[in-house]
């Protein structure tokens, strides 16, 4: 438990406490000073004379006029001093008041620093809890907490149709593409017959040429029939193939209308999508509907920090009511210390602690009324050895008044 000197139970800032690595540096800091000054009352006592020429009347005066602010210096250090050691001993009464309490007042203040020191435990655990949501995040669960759950469910049925439409896109495109395939292959079939049939042509053209040069009417006749029955088939074939080709174009086209619909519906997904997310500053579902879970506890976690803040300031009002009750001075210091209340080790420690201080300010009066005196003994010193030294002491110290 800590104490300042000008200031017991005084909380600093969290920014203001230096890292765990400098504690330990400036621990050994902190000794060597310490020892220093012990040091240099060991060996100079308080006061160390300077080998003036008192002859010298500038000289003289100058060291007077030192000795005089030396004076005045360690005045104002002891009227600081005074002031602290007022305080600590004062402290120190609060704490013999509340020892000395009835017991019914001693349960109240029991009561009231206990519950403090529960609801700031509590808070400060609340405090130090992370949750993992953004400003932006808490920011829209503020504007639409209501839409949520509804929204979630929205976002979610929107995930499951984009993964159905990808899908249906997927198969469309390989749809068109084994149409488009086909019609091709219609195609290779058709130039096919195309060729044949130009060649059939020039064989019957050839056959009716010879016909009319030399009878040949029964191999003529035979070649006819071939020819002709070559060309009912190639009919029947490119009949067939245009029909296959409707087919097939009417399938295409319904591939087509169908992909148009399907891409409609992805654009108009997306959207929706895009507009959900960032509506609420998430990637998904998941991610909005672990966010809301985050909020919701969090709310409850702020409801409970801010009531048990009104139940802190009632308790702390309790608190100072009882000690004003039995007369301690200092009120305000128990709340931060209220656990020294609840803890009779924790008390004794500041007992403990306030008596060092009170040693260490005893000492520094101590040392500042020694300097004083030395300086004033050397004053003294000066008076006596001559009529005019001891004018020049008069008029110097009549100057201390002059420059308070």
């Amino acid at each position: 438990m800590r104490f300042k000197l000008f200031g017991f139970g005084r909380k600093k800032k969290k920014n203001d406490q230096p890292p765990e690595e400098e504690y330990g540096s400036l621990r050994e800091e902190r000794n060597a000073e310490s020892a220093e000054v012990e040091n240099i009352i060991k060996n100079h006592s308080y006061f160390e004379r300077e080998n003036v020429d008192l002859k010298n009347e500038p000289a003289r005066i100058a060291y007077l006029e030192r000795l005089r602010d030396t004076i005045m210096e360690g005045k104002h250090q002891c009227e600081e001093v005074k002031f602290e050691y007022g305080r600590v001993t004062s402290y120190l009464k609060d704490i013999q008041l509340i020892d000395q309490a009835q017991d019914e007042d001693k349960q109240r203040i029991y009561d009231s620093a206990k519950r403090i020191v529960e609801l700031t435990e509590m808070r400060k655990a609340i405090r130090h809890k992370r949750y993992q949501i953004s400003d932006d995040q808490r920011k829209a669960l503020d504007r639409f907490e209501d839409d949520v759950p509804h929204d979630v469910e929205k976002l979610l049925e929107f995930e499951d149709m984009q993964v159905k439409i990808r899908n249906d896109l997927r198969k469309l495109n390989g749809e068109k593409a084994y149409l488009k395939s086909e019609k091709d292959d219609i195609n290779r079939k058709q130039s096919s017959l195309r060729r044949i049939s130009k060649v059939l042509a020039v064989i019957a053209l050839g056959c009716l040429l010879a016909y009319w040069q030399v009878d040949i009417t029964v191999p003529f006749v035979a070649t006819a029939s071939f020819a002709f029955l070559v060309a009912a088939i190639i009919m029947w074939e490119a009949r067939k193939n245009r029909m296959e080709m409707a087919v097939t174009e009417k399938m295409e086209n319904r591939a087509v209308f169908l992909t148009n619909r399907v891409k409609i519906k992805y654009v108009n997904n997306v959207r929706a999508l895009e507009y959900l997310t960032a509506k609420y500053a998430v990637r998904n579902a998941t991610e909005l509907d672990f966010v809301y879970s985050q909020y919701r506890d969090a709310k409850r976690e702020w409801a409970r920090q801010r009531e048990g803040t009104i139940q802190i300031e009632e308790n702390h009002e309790i608190l100072i009511q009882v000690l004003r009750e039995i007369g301690v001075r200092d009120r305000e210091i128990w709340f931060t210390q209220a656990k020294a209340l609840i803890d009779p080790s924790e008390m004794v420690e500041v007992r403990h602690e306030l008596n060092q201080r009170r040693q260490k300010l005893r000492e520094q009066l101590d040392y500042n009324t020694g300097v004083m005196t030395e300086c004033l003994n050397e004053m003294d010193r000066i008076r006596l050895k001559k009529p005019e030294y001891e004018a020049d002491v008069e008029r110097v110290l009549a100057q201390m008044g002059e420059l308070k």
